[in-house]
């Protein structure tokens, strides 16, 4: 009988401090404790992404490499989001392909694009491209969009060459394609600031900024590629060693480095250095 008596006494005050809030315009906030609003945050931002990503497949019906045959996959783990998108290669109609997507992962081994939502987000709005997006130094570097290989899948240097390549027309819209180059659309890799332009099969493009005090390749394991390249400097200077011989380079001039040559960069200037990098021939 005591404990009822002061449960009443309790509901008794916890009713009168209420309506005293209330009288001196106090305001109470009750905190939700239900999980329904996390869940239904999960879902809106799922439909987002998967709203983007058919906006890309819809996109790629139309693009001339959508001749191609293609399988891949594509998930966005913050969501729990995984779908198919599978290119068939009939052409449906004059210049448009068949391309659709489906709920989970292939059936078959292939390749899958793990991806943030943030970053889909950003490439949809072309802030970044998608090759920028996988830009890595080291295989062992985290992107926020990347890809891997399904068990029981063993890619070749062609496949890999020609993953490259569609991963360049698939995650880039219209037509003419055109892809953003520029400070805030680049990446950290190398130790310098890149963005890349196109990848296929014996050709790596892009272009890189050296900021002050920017270090490129200091890292002896990135030191030599196994293809050559060309630096075309845009804009400042860039002191170097390639092959143990001191070089500079200026806005206006261009430097070949062969292939398996060791070479290494860095900008002592007070001013931004920025060259088109093209990489090319066998291995590139």
């Amino acid at each position: 009988m005591k404990n009822l008596n002061n449960t009443k006494i309790l509901l008794i005050l916890s009713f009168i401090t209420l309506f005293l809030s209330i009288a001196n315009g106090q305001i109470i906030n009750i905190p939700e404790t239900s999980s329904e609003g996390f869940t239904e945050t999960s879902d809106v931002l799922k439909n987002e992404i998967e709203t983007i990503i058919k906006s890309f497949v819809d996109d790629y019906k139309s693009d001339r490499h959508a001749t191609k045959a293609r399988i891949v996959g594509i998930e966005v783990p913050e969501v729990n989001g995984k779908w198919t998108i599978t290119v068939t290669g009939k052409e449906i109609e004059s210049k448009k392909w068949e391309v659709f997507m489906s709920e989970g992962l292939p059936k078959e081994p292939t390749y899958i694009y793990r991806a943030e939502a943030g970053i889909l987000k950003a490439i949809d709005e072309g802030k970044i491209n998608a090759m920028t997006a996988q830009v890595k130094a080291f295989s062992s570097d985290y992107t926020p969009l990347d890809t891997y290989e399904m068990e029981g899948f063993i890619p070749t240097e062609d496949d890999n060459g020609e993953m490259n390549t569609f991963s360049f027309h698939f995650w880039t819209k219209g037509f003419p394609e055109v892809i953003p180059f520029r400070l805030s659309a680049s990446r950290k890799a190398h130790g310098g600031n890149a963005s890349i332009f196109y990848y296929q099969k014996g050709l790596r493009s892009g272009w890189m900024s050296l900021e002050p005090g920017d270090r490129v390749r200091d890292d002896a394991r990135e030191q030599a590629a196994p293809f050559p390249m060309m630096g075309v400097v845009i804009k400042g200077t860039s002191k170097g060693i390639v092959d143990g011989v001191p070089v500079t380079v200026s806005e206006g001039n261009t430097v070949f480095i062969p292939a398996n040559v060791n070479h290494k960069w860095w900008n002592e200037s007070e001013e931004p250095c920025e060259l088109i990098l093209i990489m090319f021939g066998e291995g590139a």
